[in-house]
């Protein structure tokens, strides 16, 4: 009877945890509609309310209070950056992906979604101050809801995450270059084919969390990429079919569109915040969206192959071996 009334209370936790997550992507398309901004926007908000609300760990190694910080600062970096170097968009996409591991590596943090929060504004051309405020808003009522759950005990029991030092060391910066190098190929052919979807943000955090040492996903790269293409789809029918076609308000479309992701990632197996994120972008990206999901499966595809490969490794061992072959002159 104690295992049954326990099994009970932890799906009543599970179903409070995901009314809490949606009710927050609901929120946003409130503040988007009445602004009639869609800078307001944050699809990463699904990544974070997946992470921190729905999921019984948290996937990052963070304190709770820093996380506002953290994705403030990184949406104003990346407004900023757009608005100062414009004409230069591989020079600025990269900067942005070297200042989100550098504030990473200071803080001791790994919440990967600041990158997706930096590069952002810089990959859809966005110069309004409404998004860094909106990612200041959502985090902020995103950590308080964690908080509560936390305090109230929403979670079922679990194993603690595993304890690692994520101090600064020459050897975790020498990481984040490799990562970069790995995916500038990737922005500078985007940016030369003018098709932005190709370094969609939360792909790039998809792949910075593959490449973290441990990480167990990148094994299963068929079932990650097939994972990603059914969330962009999602996001795809959620913006054409219910929004456009059927005109239901953004309140109601953006938590069904996530809803259709989370089923996908369960069915699948493959429970990762930035894929979440994947399914709202639709929302933010002007135009026709019906490709979305062919360009963001190519760009996925290269980037899960850098991560199979193990783009680090391979990097460090070529180049010593260049070095050893190299007669000296």
């Amino acid at each position: 009877m104690a295992s049954r009334n326990e099994y009970s209370d932890c799906r009543k936790t599970i179903i409070i945890r995901y009314v809490l997550a949606l009710a927050v992507i609901s929120v946003m398309g409130v503040a988007a509609t009445s602004l009639q901004d869609r800078a307001v926007i944050y699809p990463s908000a699904a990544a974070l309310a997946l992470g921190l609300i729905v999921k019984k760990q948290r996937p990052w190694h963070v304190s709770l209070w820093l996380i506002p910080g953290l994705l403030a600062l990184s949406a104003l970096m990346g407004t900023l950056l757009f608005t100062w170097l414009s004409a230069y968009p591989v020079t600025v996409l990269s900067l942005g992906f070297l200042f989100t591991g550098a504030l990473l590596l200071l803080t001791r943090a790994t919440l990967f979604p600041s990158l997706a929060t930096c590069l952002l504004p810089i990959v859809l051309h966005t110069t309004s101050w409404n998004y860094p405020l909106s990612v200041l808003m959502l985090s902020l009522v995103v950590t308080l809801l964690s908080s509560l759950i936390n305090r109230e005990k929403w979670r079922c029991p679990s194993a603690p995450l595993p304890s690692s030092h994520h101090s600064f060391s020459i050897g975790r910066a020498r990481h984040w270059l490799l990562m970069w190098m790995g995916a500038l190929p990737l922005l500078a052919l985007a940016e030369s084919l003018h098709k932005s979807t190709l370094i969609a943000p939360p792909l790039l955090v998809v792949f910075v969390s593959l490449c973290q040492p441990g990480d167990r996903l990148h094994r299963h790269p068929r079932r990650v990429l097939t994972t990603i293409i059914l969330s962009a789809c999602c996001g795809v029918f959620g913006r054409i079919v219910l929004s456009d076609y059927a005109g239901l308000p953004l309140f109601i479309v953006l938590p069904l569109t996530l809803l259709l992701s989370l089923f996908v990632m369960s069915r699948l197996h493959i429970i990762m915040p930035p894929i979440a994120a994947i399914s709202l972008l639709p929302f933010v990206i002007p135009g026709n969206v019906l490709l979305f999901p062919v360009f963001a499966s190519t760009g996925a595809a290269y980037l899960l192959i850098c991560a199979r490969t193990d783009v680090r490794h391979f990097l460090v061992h070529r180049m010593a071996l260049l070095w050893q072959r190299t007669p000296f002159r």
